[in-house]
C-alpha cells in the first residue's frame, strides 16, 4: 500500500454537509439510500464508511458534484488491511470455505452478498478498515467500519 505516510494514512471523503467537522457513522451507510450505497450494499451488507485514499483519483459523479465537500482524516495505515496484497490469505480462506461446502472451483470469484459479508466480518475482527481497489483498478477506497472523525480539507 504505496499510502503509508510514516505509519499514517490519509482518507477522503465527499459530504455535503454544510459543517467543518464530522463524525461519520458505519451504521448511516444501511440507511442511506442513494444509487451509489444500494450499489455498494449488494455486494456486502457491513456497515462501512468509504474514502478514498487519492483525492485526485475518484468516481467522477461523486467528486465532480459541486453540492460535495471534500473532508479527510487521518488514520494509522496499520489498522487498515490491504486487500489487494491480502497478505493474510483472507480472500482463498473464504474461497476454501466455500469450496468445501458447495464443492466449487477454487478459481471462482466471490459471490455477492454472502461471501463478501463472511470476508469483510473477517477483516473487521482485526482491522478497522480495509483497502481495495474500484475503476479496474484506476481508484483507491478505504471501507472503514467504525465510526470516525474527519475535517473539512482546505480548498
Amino acid at each position: 500500500m504505496s499510502y503509508n505516510n510514516n505509519g499514517t494514512m490519509n482518507l477522503y471523503h465527499y459530504s455535503t454537509s454544510p459543517a467543518e467537522k464530522l463524525t461519520l457513522e458505519p451504521e448511516y451507510f444501511t440507511s442511506n439510500t442513494s444509487r451509489h450505497s444500494r450499489k455498494e450494499k449488494e455486494v456486502s451488507t457491513i456497515p462501512r464508511v468509504f474514502f478514498y485514499a487519492n483525492p485526485d483519483k475518484t468516481e467522477m459523479m461523486i467528486a465532480k458534484d459541486p453540492s460535495r465537500k471534500l473532508f479527510v482524516t487521518e488514520v494509522p495505515a496499520p489498522r487498515v488491511y490491504d486487500l489487494k496484497r491480502d497478505p493474510e490469505g483472507f480472500m482463498a480462506f473464504i474461497r476454501q470455505q466455500r469450496l468445501e461446502k458447495e464443492m466449487l472451483p477454487l478459481g471462482m470469484n466471490l459471490r455477492l452478498g454472502v461471501d463478501w459479508d463472511k470476508l469483510l466480518n473477517l477483516i473487521k475482527s482485526k482491522y478497522d478498515g480495509v483497502f481495495y481497489s474500484i475503476g479496474g483498478g484506476e481508484i483507491d477506497i478505504v471501507a472503514w467500519f467504525k465510526p470516525i472523525k474527519v475535517s473539512k480539507a482546505e480548498e
